[in-house]
């Protein structure tokens, strides 16, 4: 009971240091003992860590240059370089499990060119061509089993077949 308590107070007391701070994550970085943490995983997992992760817990603003981030886990979530406090040029993203998610090129924040998607058992999940943020070209989409393929048409991010 005293550890679930404990835990409850040591979130809730982050919680509450973000929102005093007003920070805006899409403005900042979390660290753990001088390790990037994905945001996503930190969001949903954060209820997870020790109290030491806590005790090293940081926020700090985002800086240009190549970034690798990880799961609370321990394995890599991402890599890739981040320029004006967005992704530019090749990303590469991972599951929990350290199976490949996904790759492709980013330009100002904004997927663009051919990007590859596989499900968290490695099978392929996708491929197709994003422009400014959008989908635009051929998609080819796969079910679970990797069996069966749908192929479909963007133009400008609107289906066109």
């Amino acid at each position: 009971m005293s550890k679930f308590f404990l835990t409850f107070v040591l979130i809730f007391s982050t919680l509450i240091k973000v929102y005093a701070q007003n920070i805006n994550l899409d403005e900042y970085e979390i660290y753990i003992n001088n390790t990037l943490i994905a945001k996503s995983d930190f969001l949903k997992n954060s209820n997870s860590l020790t109290e030491q992760q806590f005790k090293t817990l940081e926020f700090k603003p985002i800086t240009d240059g190549t970034k690798k981030a990880y799961f609370l886990n321990g394995k890599i979530s991402s890599t890739g370089k981040i320029q004006n406090k967005k992704e530019n040029g090749i990303w590469e993203y991972w599951h929990s499990n350290g199976n490949k998610a996904r790759e492709g090129e980013f330009v100002d924040g904004k997927p663009n060119g051919t990007h590859k998607y596989w499900f968290d058992d490695g099978s392929l999940r996708a491929i197709g061509n994003w422009k400014n943020g959008v989908y635009d070209g051929e998609w080819e989409m796969y079910k679970f089993d990797g069996k069966e393929k749908v192929i479909q048409h963007y133009k400008e991010g609107k289906l066109v077949e």
